[in-house]
């Protein structure tokens, strides 16, 4: 259960900040804890099948695919031996090469991540536990996907649509906001996970940045799990300059970015 918002704070002194939110969170010894309604209105319904941004005179991208193959199941038949292969073989990208990414392949790399219903039928699990989805939202700042305008992009998970939101090259700037790493530069594509903070914090409290990047987390690992299997590269990146995102891409200034995961092609060693 959600602990209850906290807006007015003794004076506290350096360093002790988060002990305080642990025991103003707490749960209480003794409560009669049941389980809130969660029936939902129907609009509430209505609003949770609607992506959130519907930017007027985008230019929108179909990002519909048939799902991976992930191959036979295990002898236990619980998952797809592949699946469980690349789980132990994942690894982050340390270098990508200048090679572009096809546009068919981030369409897969998408459906893996965000329509795990799809997968249902390989014995994946069609619901995985997130704390809350709807409070995560996707761009992606496009470098180098062929047949695929370079730019920023909203990804629209219920209509399975790119919408294009900045028409430029960001390479140079996504240097600058990871912190001058060259993964920000070199990737073909740059996936921003990011959410509305005062929106997550009055749905399920306090804690609810913690709750985020859990599950911004979440789906960075199904995309590195994508990645992997299908001979890509990929890495997630969490130090990043939070304010100038926003200014840059052209990313609504409700949204907070919570994680970042690049994508491309692996450099060769020689």
């Amino acid at each position: 259960l959600a602990s209850p918002t906290e807006v007015k704070y003794p004076d506290i002194p350096d360093g002790e900040l988060l002990g305080y939110l642990h025991r103003a969170t707490e749960i209480k010894d003794g409560g009669d804890w049941k389980a809130k309604d969660n029936n939902l209105k129907s609009t509430e319904i209505d609003q949770q099948l609607e992506d959130k941004y519907n930017f007027p005179f985008c230019d929108k991208v179909s990002m519909a695919t048939n799902p991976i193959d992930w191959g036979e199941l295990t002898i236990e038949g619980n998952a797809p031996k592949a699946c469980l292969d690349t789980i132990l073989k994942r690894r982050s990208t340390r270098a990508y090469s200048a090679a572009n990414l096809t546009l068919d392949e981030l369409k897969a790399l998408l459906d893996f991540t965000y329509q795990p219903q799809h997968y249902i039928e390989q014995g994946l699990d069609g619901t995985p536990d997130y704390f809350d989805l709807s409070l995560i939202e996707t761009f992606i700042a496009v470098s180098g996907v062929n047949d695929l305008e370079e730019g920023c992009y909203y990804y629209a998970p219920n209509a399975q649509e790119l919408r294009q939101i900045r028409f430029k090259n960001f390479r140079q700037e996504l240097h600058f906001l990871c912190l001058g790493q060259d993964l920000g530069r070199d990737a073909r594509a740059v996936v921003f996970h990011t959410a509305d903070l005062q929106k997550a914090v009055a749905r399920l409290g306090d804690r609810a940045y913690r709750y985020l990047h859990m599950d911004a987390g979440h789906l960075g690992q199904r995309l590195n799990l994508a990645a992997i299997y299908l001979g890509l590269g990929v890495s997630g990146i969490g130090g990043f300059f939070d304010d100038q995102v926003n200014e840059v891409l052209g990313i609504p200034v409700d949204e907070a970015v919570v994680y970042i995961t690049t994508l491309g092609r692996p450099r060769t060693r020689f």
